[in-house]
């Protein structure tokens, strides 16, 4: 590092969120403000990066001896800006930012209340919300979560908050070639109907419609990208009497792979009926709505506020039960080539408009 070279330090939940979208955002426009990156979580080791040389990565682990040790390393004294995704790493920044007193911000990708209020204990938690309440600014990924933001830390009525979706602001560009080989993979017909899930797959993210809608509905194709299953729910999935017209992706995918594939997809599901406030007010802070409608992929989602857009825009249909979950699929599938293009527009317009990544590369620049 030169004398002229500012550092930032970005600390993650989990290694694999190193290039999920938002946070892929973060450095990308920390980098494009003159800083050299310094990423940490754990099971993080230092390696090279797709982000090139000024990010560099490092194991952290969050607690108050990992911080006492951290105070005595003189690079911690040379940093310029710390921030943090939600919630565990959140105390360190808050910690570090105050007795270095450095500036912070945070990503508040995940707001761990009511039932979804995590393993942290209250001693931590606390300090997480106090972290947030000492940033400059904090990251929200839809507009209806500022204000499940400002009632949970809580934060004052002036306080900042930019809202940044949990997608990509350069999305991959999809081919006709990338679909023809992505069917070949999965053993799909070029014509057939494929509705995806993608992320986590349980009964609170319409695991059960849509496994029930392959048995339902025997010229529907399926392609599931679980996260977080245990072997014996893929056991079965492996084993269902449809299995020849779904296909399971064992290994996990990079953020990019996912995004890609997608363009392999007629119909992608966002479907969030677990009732805690995160889930209930989700928008476009959804990876995967996200990934499905800048990929052109009409998405089928469960019914609250956050998702009014999608009958705005008509880039997909909302559904209360099974019945009009089977219902949106015949819709779709009968208006494929309208709903695709309004995806476009809901992406370009709502999701991601020209202003948005401008807008945090210009808050992070301010600090």
């Amino acid at each position: 590092m030169t004398m002229s070279t500012k550092r930032a330090a970005h600390f993650l939940l989990i290694p694999e969120l190193l290039y999920s979208p938002p946070n892929r955002a973060i450095i990308e426009a920390l980098l494009a403000t003159g800083y050299e990156v310094h990423v940490f979580s754990p099971n993080l080791t230092a390696s090279r990066t797709e982000y090139g040389p000024n990010v560099i990565t490092h194991k952290a682990i969050y607690s108050f001896r990992w911080i006492a040790k951290a105070l005595l390393q003189p690079f911690w004294w040379s940093v310029h800006c710390i921030s943090g995704t939600s919630e565990e790493p959140l105390a360190v920044v808050g910690l570090l930012s105050f007795i270095l007193r450095k500036n912070s911000f945070i990503l508040a990708d995940e707001i761990k209340a009511g039932s979804y209020r995590g393993n942290s204990s209250e001693r931590w938690k606390n300090l997480c919300r106090w972290a947030m309440q000492q940033a400059k600014f904090n990251i929200v990924n839809d507009q209806t979560r500022v204000s499940l933001l400002r009632d949970y830390v809580p934060l004052p009525s002036h306080a900042q908050i930019i809202v940044y979706p949990g997608c990509f602001h350069q999305p991959p560009k999809p081919s006709v070639d990338d679909r023809k080989d992505l069917r070949q993979q999965w053993n799909i017909p070029d014509q057939a109907l494929v509705v995806a899930s993608s992320g986590g797959f349980n009964l609170t993210a319409g695991a059960d419609w849509l496994i029930k809608a392959i048995q339902d509905r025997p010229e529907l194709y399926a392609v599931i990208q679980p996260l977080g299953v245990d072997p014996l729910a893929l056991f079965l999935l492996e084993n269902l009497p449809s299995k020849d017209r779904v296909y399971l992706q064992r290994d996990r995918l990079s953020w990019n792979e996912a995004w890609r594939s997608a363009v392999g997809f007629d119909i992608g599901l966002a479907i969030y009926t677990n009732q805690a406030p995160q889930f209930q007010k989700m928008g476009i802070s959804s990876n995967r709505l996200c990934m499905f409608i800048a990929m052109g992929v009409p998405i089928i989602c469960s019914k609250q506020e956050s998702f009014s857009f999608v009958d705005r825009y008509e880039c997909g249909v909302i559904v209360s039960d099974y019945a009009e979950f089977l219902a949106a699929i015949s819709y779709i599938s009968s208006n494929l080539i309208q709903m695709r293009e309004n995806c476009g527009r809901c992406f370009n317009d709502y999701i991601m408009p020209a202003d948005r990544f401008p807008r945090l590369r210009g808050a992070i620049k301010s600090i």
